[in-house]
């Protein structure tokens, strides 16, 4: 028995044909007729039967086929796993993302990956939690990165966790202040950002617990334009940490602590869609997200 009998007997279940197996395999059919025929005997058994021009599974067939594929998914991932060792994986990955996720976290995670792993293309597609969902469980990518969704039919992984804090200008009356009160907020000029979005409720409803009317002046859908508009001093936003890191480094931005207003924490997940077979580029991408500095704390 050797592997390239495996791959014609599972190559055959899945076709029902020799000459098609064959020619997916590049090989003549008596050549997969003979790897057939010795691996049967090997088995002591027929794993075929034939019965005119239909070629099916006998029961013995369809009681190894199962062993067969993990047979060869093994041997494809020890493959893969001395690949990527030495950074030679090759093929194509699609994923989809949020746009946040793929505006401020997947550039320096796409730099690190083709560093690593030159000769995996990557097509990245961008929507809301929601579409990026739908891709996943339309079989149209194998991976999503979205903000805490759930559905009975997938998989998360956290992949890191950000806050949701009060964005200002230097030159802001709050600028010399560590921390400032929720009453305070209320009455200035608030740049809102996603209405509707979780983020925006929880930070909504601590304001009406505190029996206070936000003061909103603009509403945008787009982070870089609220970061631009703050920076004109045309107001203060609650923003993603992580959006304004850069901001807060060259002083161009401000981070303020609200007191009342309880911390607003959410999740970025990788998602799949369970019984999904993680090997091959799919677990080359999940180990790297694993251990990518990027997504640390």
């Amino acid at each position: 028995m050797n592997m390239e009998q495996i791959e014609a007997f599972i190559f055959v279940a899945l076709t029902g044909s020799f000459s098609k197996t064959a020619e997916l395999l590049y090989l003549s059919q008596p050549t997969v007729s003979m790897r057939i025929k010795a691996l049967e005997t090997s088995m002591g058994c027929k794993l075929f039967q034939r019965t005119g021009h239909t070629i099916s599974l006998t029961k013995e067939g369809d009681l190894f086929l199962p062993y067969a594929k993990n047979i060869l998914h093994m041997l494809q991932e020890g493959q893969q796993a001395i690949q990527r060792s030495y950074g030679d994986v090759e093929g194509e990955l699609v994923i989809s993302t949020v746009f946040v996720a793929a505006f401020y976290i997947l550039p320096d995670l796409v730099e690190q990956f083709q560093k690593l792993y030159p000769k995996i293309k990557l097509t990245i597609l961008t929507g809301h939690s929601h579409q990026v969902l739908d891709m996943v469980l339309n079989h149209e990518v194998p991976f999503g990165i979205a903000r805490e969704v759930t559905h009975p039919q997938i998989n998360r992984i956290q992949l890191m966790s950000d806050d949701m804090v009060l964005a200002i200008y230097p030159e802001h009356s709050f600028a010399s202040r560590q921390q400032v009160s929720i009453e305070e907020v209320a009455r200035e000029r608030l740049i809102l950002f996603n209405r509707g979005s979780l983020d925006w409720k929880l930070i909504s409803t601590a304001f009406s617990h505190h029996q206070l009317q936000n003061n909103v002046v603009m509403e945008v859908d787009n982070i870089e334009v609220v970061k631009r508009m703050v920076k004109q001093k045309l107001g203060i936003a609650f923003l993603p940490r992580f959006s304004i890191q850069k901001d807060l480094t060259e002083g161009e931005l401000l981070e303020v602590t609200v007191q009342s207003l309880p911390q607003i924490n959410r999740n970025f997940e990788l998602i799949y869609l369970k019984d999904t077979p993680l090997h091959g580029i799919m677990r080359t991408f999940i180990d790297f997200l694993m251990q990518s500095k990027v997504l640390q704390p």
